[in-house]
């Protein structure tokens, strides 16, 4: 029995030195404002556990600033990265694109687009020559925060003032749209912007509410708008060729299988924000902001400015037309499932 065992384990190893684990652990480096400590950090421990399960050992870095988590990731230092949607603009405009203004306007529909993009017929957008998403998985809806909850308009949203993330040129592109007033930022100041009273509107998934203290900027007046003007997702980035082509289809598969148990820490973080700070507006006006939303992504499509062209650069024109399958697939009567202008 002894030898049989000292067998199995001699083979175990001999499979192993094969493996990514014969050259030494692999770094993701992974962006969490928080840090470690951090949800999207912890969940990503997950994930390490079933990549060695898998073969392939991995070593993880925290970072705060995803434009450092970038610098670091072009100098060498990082194998893969878990970044943000707008990280992921860099190397992949497919997957960059899920977080378009307004085009994903439930988690349902999140969910469905999710479960495409693990199938085989989208699998070809999923690299470029350089770089291959190995996953994706939700970080929550982007929510427009507000220092006074009379804001609950399209038009009301005229002469505010709204953090812009430097990059963010479709966000820009909707602030101009409905003359709002933009201010520059970036993921580690547009809070501070916001809390400070720099800016009017700013736009974050719920855990921001806590995690960056934005319950400052919002103050006695202020509000969270209950309509998201995007979905946030992290995404894993790799160069491609730097693991093989059967654990990227698995490392997709992992990812995938943390949707749960992220939707579960998204849907908490929304639940633990007080209930009568929740701007719901009314059912005419959500069809304004869902409207005025698509009008903004067709006139990105139109490329007649330079802020449009910059904007429909972050766009990939599959993904639009996948995200309004989705949503006229969830929602059939929905007025732009006919419309002579749909994506």
């Amino acid at each position: 029995m002894i030898r049989a065992i000292s067998r199995s384990l001699l083979v175990a190893l001999c499979v192993l030195s094969g493996s990514a684990f014969a050259s030494g652990p692999k770094m993701l480096c992974a962006f969490d404002p928080v840090g470690a400590n951090g949800f999207i950090y912890q969940l990503l421990q997950s994930y390490r556990l079933d990549a060695m399960r898998a073969g392939v050992a991995l070593t993880m870095r925290p970072y705060t600033d995803e434009d450092e988590l970038v610098r670091a990731f072009e100098a060498g230092d990082c194998d893969m990265i878990a970044a943000t949607d707008m990280g992921a603009r860099l190397y992949n405009q497919f997957t960059g694109s899920i977080s378009a203004i307004g085009a994903i306007p439930n988690y349902d529909d999140l969910r469905v687009l999710l479960h495409i993009l693990g199938s085989s017929r989208v699998a070809q957008h999923m690299e470029t020559d350089t770089h291959q998403v190995l996953g994706v998985t939700p970080m929550g809806g982007a929510y427009l925060f507000v220092n006074d909850r009379t804001i609950d308009r399209v038009e009301r949203l005229e002469g505010q003032r709204i953090t812009i993330l430097a990059g963010h040129h479709d966000a820009r592109h909707m602030a101009e749209y409905v003359g709002m007033i933009p201010v520059d930022a970036t993921v580690a100041s547009f809070a501070r912007l916001f809390n400070e009273g720099q800016a009017d509107v700013s736009y974050a998934p719920a855990a921001a509410y806590e995690t960056l203290e934005m319950f400052n900027g919002i103050g006695d007046k202020g509000g969270i708008i209950r309509f998201p003007i995007g979905q946030i997702t992290i995404q894993l980035i790799a160069r491609k060729g730097e693991f093989d082509d059967a654990f990227v289809r698995q490392s997709r598969r992992i990812m995938s299988r943390l949707y749960n148990e992220s939707m579960r820490v998204t849907r908490q973080f929304e639940t633990d924000i007080p209930a009568h700070l929740w701007v719901d507006i009314p059912e005419e006006a959500m069809n304004e902001y869902f409207e005025m939303l698509r009008q903004v992504r067709i006139d990105i499509s139109r490329g007649e400015t330079r802020e449009q062209l910059l904007a429909a650069n972050s766009y990939h024109e599959e993904m639009l037309t996948i995200l309004r399958k989705v949503r006229c697939y969830n929602n059939p009567i929905s007025q732009e499932c006919a419309a002579s202008d749909r994506e």
